[in-house]
């Protein structure tokens, strides 16, 4: 990471809510620039439908309110950029949906802030630009400490998770869906500043659609590598993931690797599917006819794993709200299933605890109320000594139980590789 960069997130952070919307990758075209936005003057923040409001004037408001017409109020009467995550569990004010399980994590669903310092880095020259403040800030100088991670466990045993794929593909047989997002929760004790957590991240595994969240008494790491939405103008972008594969020992195995991924029936059905759902929560807000399938099963290739996207855009109907055309794809698909709503009943009767942001989306409004938000995964939550990362993937009528959970451990390589060991950002 750029040292000058890293000098102002260590003191930016010292002044509120921080958040750094980090694209990694050199070779992916989404990593043109990244912000940073820091230095809040007005939040809000909602868990289910009890919103709290942080006002410039510094007084605090709480409410009642259904937090996507909250989102809608506040962005209306403090207008500009808004950084921040809409947690998984807003379904349930998307959809007649309900979260019933234990939530360890225990973070907002719903979080945004208008920044007073602002500033774009841009890919190419990796230079810094003061969007808002009057200048880049001198920052402070600090050296990577070490961090770890130790006693790194799952919320279930291997043979549980197993029998939970069994269950979802009876479900699969008996026509209640096609396909099914199913996840487990990693938890870990944690030591060091969660800061050289991301930047260790970040170095191991460059990604287009990563950020780092610091709040108060929580930080958020995020690795992601998919794209949830993006508005530009009228245009609407959606870039679902679906099929999975590790990365190969050596080049012969790396490109055995590739055939085997893009000749898979299976990940590929896997992906149709989801670009069919994507296809669909777009034409609820989309001109009549403008909804089309651009890239088809592309191979993006990462430092652990080889992945299939494909894009799905539309142009928004001209009297559809940002934060409504949201709302209707809202959660992305990919973690979900297909149907989405069914999927997402038997979600939450099958795992064990709340998603929370993972699942949800990380991203920004600009003041021309276009938007760009990632999809949350490889995401390490930090609050006190303790570390939470979810992983999971899509199980279909022909998935392998034991081939399912291995696919889950092959997406948690990032927090892996620094488990029971000092680490430092090298």
């Amino acid at each position: 990471m750029n040292p000058k960069l890293l000098s102002h997130l260590r003191s930016l952070r010292r002044r509120g809510p921080l958040i750094l919307l980090d694209s990694q990758s050199a070779c992916h075209p989404a990593s043109q620039k990244s912000y940073l936005a820091a230095v809040p003057d007005a939040r809000i923040e909602a868990f289910g439908n009890q919103v709290t409001l942080c006002h410039p004037d510094g007084t605090r408001e709480q409410m009642e309110a259904d937090p996507w017409e909250a989102l809608k109020r506040f962005r209306a009467s403090y207008p500009g950029w808004h950084f921040g995550w809409l947690g998984y569990d807003l379904k349930n004010f998307t959809e007649k949906l309900t979260s019933g399980n234990p939530d360890p994590v225990n973070l907002p669903d719903l979080f945004f802030i208008r920044p007073t310092e602002l500033f774009r880095i841009d890919a190419a020259s990796r230079s810094i630009h003061a969007l808002m403040g009057n200048r880049v800030p001198p920052g402070e100088q600090g050296e990577a400490q070490p961090f770890k991670v130790a006693n790194l466990q799952s919320d279930y045993h291997e043979a549980e998770y197993l029998a939970l794929v069994d269950q979802a593909r009876h479900y699969i047989k008996e026509g209640d869906f096609y396909e099914i997002n199913l996840s487990h929760q990693l938890r870990a004790d944690f030591t060091g500043d969660s800061l050289d957590l991301y930047t260790s991240m970040r170095r191991r595994g460059p990604v287009p659609f990563g950020a780092y969240v610091h709040g108060a008494g929580f930080s958020i790491c995020c690795a992601s590598p998919e794209r949830f939405l993006c508005k530009k103008g009228t245009r609407l972008l959606s870039e679902p993931i679906k099929g999975t594969i590790r990365r190969g020992s050596s080049q012969q195995e790396d490109l055995l690797l590739k055939k085997e991924i893009l000749d898979s029936v299976k990940n590929r059905a896997e992906n149709l599917m989801i670009v069919d759902l994507v296809r669909n929560d777009l034409s609820r807000i989309a001109k009549a006819g403008t909804v089309h399938t651009g890239k088809f099963y592309e191979l993006q290739t990462f430092n652990t794993l080889h992945q299939m996207v494909s894009a799905v855009t539309a142009e928004m109907g001209e009297t559809i709200d940002a934060v409504d055309a949201i709302k209707a794809c809202f959660p992305m698909g990919s973690m979900t299933g297909a149907p989405k709503i069914r999927s997402m009943e038997v979600i939450e009767q099958l795992e064990s605890r709340k998603r929370g942001i993972y699942s949800g989306a990380i991203g920004y409004f600009t003041p021309d109320d276009d938007f760009d938000l990632n999809v949350v995964i490889r995401t390490a939550v930090v609050k006190g000594d303790k570390l939470y990362y979810s992983i999971g993937g899509a199980i279909t009528a022909d998935s392998v139980p034991l081939d399912e959970w291995e696919e889950t451990w092959v997406k948690a390589r990032a927090l892996t590789s620094f488990t029971g060991e000092m680490n430092y950002d090298v």
